[in-house]
């Protein structure tokens, strides 16, 4: 069992925010409406909870009235393009070397998932469990990853691909558009999405062409490995909500609020008192680094009194706002 809080980077939602754009809607007001930051393409550096992201990728389908949107971003993005599959391309001489160092990759990626390889006899299945497995269909985000497996098969596999081979195992089949191959589509569960194919395919030579212009990406910081970590992370896009209670931190993370508030007492510490730590070090940093009113500090750390913020800024620091920036500004 993990000991973290399962996080995916929000550039995942890239693809998807990218193709509302195209489409001229409005994806900032999406993120809006989440209480995300509204910045597209989102950043690499900001983690959000598994959660949050399949709640994210569902509702682009509401917004964009498609209800096959997640596998035509799967089948258009570009694989040259998308770290895990770019970076294992580079190290990869046979199909089986390309897909065993994308499963090692996409740790990197986000800690709510892990990507496998099992080989049984002639049959190989090559997919992916959640680690918490979402509370709503998985619609979109099983088709997303429908149409990108589709292309890095039939790219790297080249003439051994047979579409008749295949058989994906995805939680909504209908979110599946029909399609002009063969490929069989099978009704699974909201824990992970698989597909099957031939075992021979994965000692096919691997041929770079296809992904040799890609670009060699890292990640930067890796998805933490603790609790206290992951919670912050998780935490650190919300903190702005002046609603921003225990009952709804828990939420964001995906948990139900007596069990997460289990794990975090046996660590010694509460939702509360991270959420307060969370907002004094943003505030913190802010006074220090802008120079932004006090007025637009508070409310950016969910405070909509002045006078409510200095006086809890001044329970966390010993200081007023403007005392601290005074005395810790060069």
């Amino acid at each position: 069992m993990t000991t973290s809080l399962p996080l995916i980077r929000l550039s995942a939602a890239n693809p998807f925010l990218l193709e509302l754009c195209d489409r001229n809607l409005d994806a900032a007001l999406l993120l809006r409406e989440m209480d995300l930051p509204e910045n597209v393409p989102a950043s690499d550096e900001l983690f959000v909870s598994s959660q949050t992201m399949y709640q994210l990728v569902e509702k682009s389908s509401d917004v964009a009235s498609d209800p096959h949107i997640g596998f035509i971003v799967g089948k258009k993005t570009t694989l040259q393009d998308w770290a895990p599959i770019a970076n294992a391309s580079r190290r990869a001489n046979t199909v089986g070397d390309l897909l065993n160092h994308f499963v090692v990759d996409g740790l990197d990626h986000s800690s709510s998932t892990r990507f496998f390889i099992r080989t049984e006899g002639v049959r190989t299945k090559f997919g992916f469990r959640r680690l918490i497995a979402p509370t709503e269909l998985p619609a979109q985000n099983d088709a997303f990853y429908c149409g990108l497996l589709i292309n890095i098969l039939v790219q790297a596999a080249k003439v051994a691909w047979d579409p008749a081979e295949v058989l994906f195992t995805v939680a909504e089949p209908a979110a599946i558009p029909d399609l002009p191959q063969k490929i069989r589509i099978s009704r699974g569960d909201n824990a992970g999405v698989n597909v099957g194919f031939p075992s021979s395919w994965l000692l096919e030579r691997f041929e770079r062409s296809s992904f040799e212009n890609h670009k060699s990406e890292s990640w930067g910081t890796s998805p933490p490995v603790s609790l206290i970590e992951s919670l912050r992370l998780a935490l650190l896009p919300h903190i702005h909500e002046a609603d921003l209670s225990a009952e709804r931190a828990a939420r964001i993370c995906g948990y139900e609020q007596r069990r997460l508030s289990a794990k975090l007492r046996s660590k010694g510490t509460t939702l509360g008192k991270e959420i307060a730590q969370l907002r004094a070090k943003h505030a913190q940093d802010e006074l220090i680094k802008s120079d932004r009113r006090v007025f637009e500090i508070a409310q950016s750390v969910g405070f909509k009194d002045p006078a409510v913020f200095s006086r809890a800024f001044k329970n966390w620091t010993g200081q007023s706002p403007q005392e601290y920036r005074k005395s810790h500004q060069p």
